[in-house]
């Protein structure tokens, strides 16, 4: 039984705004919903005050609000005959008509939220008349099970009949799932293609904390049952969605805050300005060997090489790192998928960000970077807010492209000799500005390092690790208390892989601080895509 207290405050925080949500659902008017919910409130309101037993406050309060309706109906009908013949067949009747409309719409509605094997009984049994020997003979089961499946079915909809079901906050405000991954997608750019629906997005968003049942989605996304069962079936069979016990399903990758400027914000007030001077005193302590010829073959001024060096030197021993101390998954031990492609996924969901975050940096926040192209094209970078472009240019353009790029500036191939193939791929160079027309000829306009030198940068980076050691161990504890509790059990094991991926904002940071003290180049539209890019041999 509840106390008149409990129920008082009940009634004052959840329900009147569902019961001005029930009126103006039945009469579309905001004058005439507002009157009937001050009438249905007051009917409540005077029936905890009365001190009458009170067991079950939803289904009093889906009582009182359908028998006020109908006296709210009665007393409206001398007014609204040629409103309501449009909705019901006789207006002798108007009240029984109206029960009876209501009733068959909430059990339809009913209906529509039980499961495939509930929903199927009850048509076979209920609407087609089939009987149960038939309907277990139809699905493979036993007639006892065909009976426990109806029995369970009529507790679920009397349950809905008796109380003021209200869907949940995804019905009306659905959220938004940004997918991303580690390792290689699928033939159909899995899992990226999985979740471009709404419906997709917000299953996945449901699924995230705990198990749930089909049932339990229909009502959270209102949505009925067949429609949510065809999007799951897809998303387990993807590999996003696990069936973790007997008709229970859970996303199976991690979701963080999309873009959380706060936590990034917090790095950044731990870690700097003292990181960026230790990186800048490394890379300038290597200055002459960094901007001689063959470390910069597209002829840079040192302000622009910086914007290359900080990413790499700082991605190198973050990478370090990663493998050391945030046990994260090899390639190598990544799953393969059912599509061929050999991945884990990451989703990110729409945050909104603190009023009081440090926001003068985040233009320099980076998309996705590090992003890879490897294979045969190898190159990899960051893509910057400021820039109006985000990483889908880097995957525009062909296989093939870097590769030819590579071989033209190693001195392998000329550009005025290329065959039809070649040409082909060296317009995308062209269109994408890795390379410019001048009046001398063509320029390089991207970072690019040989081997042998990209190895005396790993050595750099190599050197510098232990400085920067203690800055990430501060930032990666500032992430795993930020996330770690928000990560549900069964999915830890890729935890690592992306908690680590907010050390990203190293790179961010430091490019800040370097605007900051002007000691690097300022962006123009010849080169804001390519800025952080660098590629390499394989």
């Amino acid at each position: 039984m509840m106390d008149k207290k409990e129920a008082l405050k009940l009634l004052e925080t959840e329900y009147i705004s569902k019961i001005l949500g029930f009126c103006y659902l039945k009469t579309n008017s905001k004058e005439d919903s507002e009157d009937l919910a001050q009438d249905i409130t007051m009917e409540v309101l005077k029936t905890i005050l009365s001190g009458k037993e009170i067991i079950n406050l939803n289904a009093l309060v889906w009582s009182i609000s359908n028998h006020t309706f109908f006296k709210w109906l009665r007393s409206k009908k001398s007014n609204t005959t040629a409103y309501l013949t449009e909705l019901f067949p006789s207006v002798d009747n108007i009240e029984d008509d109206y029960i009876y409309h209501e009733q068959r719409n909430v059990l339809y509605r009913e209906i529509s939220l039980l499961s495939k094997k509930y929903r199927e009984a009850v048509v076979l049994h209920y609407f087609n008349g089939m009987s149960c020997d038939n309907i277990a003979l139809l699905q493979g089961k036993s007639v006892g099970t065909i009976k426990w499946w109806l029995f369970d079915a009529r507790k679920f909809i009397k349950e809905g009949l008796k109380s003021m079901r209200e869907y949940g906050e995804r019905s009306y405000n659905p959220g938004d799932l940004n997918l991303s991954c580690q390792g290689m997608p699928g033939a159909s750019l899995e899992p990226m293609k999985c979740a471009e629906r709404k419906s997709a997005q917000n299953i996945l968003l449901s699924a995230y904390k705990k198990p749930v049942t089909i049932e339990e989605l229909c009502i959270e996304l209102g949505i009925s049952a067949p429609y949510i069962e065809d999007e799951v079936k897809y998303l387990v069979d993807n590999q996003l969605m696990k069936e973790v016990s007997v008709d229970k399903y859970q996303t199976d990758f991690v979701i963080l805050p999309g873009q959380n400027v706060e936590v990034s914000d917090k790095i950044y007030k731990a870690c700097f300005p003292e990181y960026y001077v230790e990186i800048i005193k490394v890379i300038n302590h290597n200055k002459s060997q960094l901007i001689s010829k063959k470390f910069n073959l597209a002829n840079m001024s040192w302000e622009r090489l910086l914007w290359v060096y900080i990413h790499i030197i700082t991605d190198l021993s973050l990478c370090k790192y990663k493998r050391e101390e945030c046990k994260i998954i090899t390639f190598s031990n990544t799953p393969n998928r059912p599509n061929g492609g050999k991945w884990i996924a990451l989703g990110f969901e729409d945050h909104k960000h603190s009023a009081n975050t440090h926001f003068e940096w985040k233009e320099y926040l980076p998309f996705d970077g590090p992003v890879h192209k490897s294979d045969n094209d190898y190159a990899q970078g960051f893509f910057h807010y400021w820039s109006g472009l985000d990483s889908s240019i880097f995957f525009e353009i062909p296989g093939g492209v870097f590769a030819l790029c590579r071989d033209i500036i190693q001195g392998g191939l000329d550009i005025e000799k290329l065959d039809e193939k070649q040409k082909y791929l060296f317009s995308f160079a062209i269109e994408k500005e890795l390379f410019i027309k001048t009046e001398t000829g063509f320029k390089l306009n991207y970072y690019y390092i040989a081997r042998e030198e990209f190895r005396m940068i790993e050595s750099i980076a190599d050197g510098f690790y232990e400085i920067a050691k203690r800055y990430y161990d501060l930032a990666y504890e500032i992430v795993r208390k930020e996330f770690l509790d928000g990560v549900p059990k069964s999915i830890k094991w890729q935890m690592g892989n992306f908690l680590s991926n907010y050390l990203n904002t190293f790179v961010t940071c430091s490019l800040y601080e370097a605007v900051n003290s002007g000691s690097i180049s300022k962006p123009d539209e010849h080169n804001k895509a390519w800025l952080s890019l660098f590629a390499s041999e394989p």
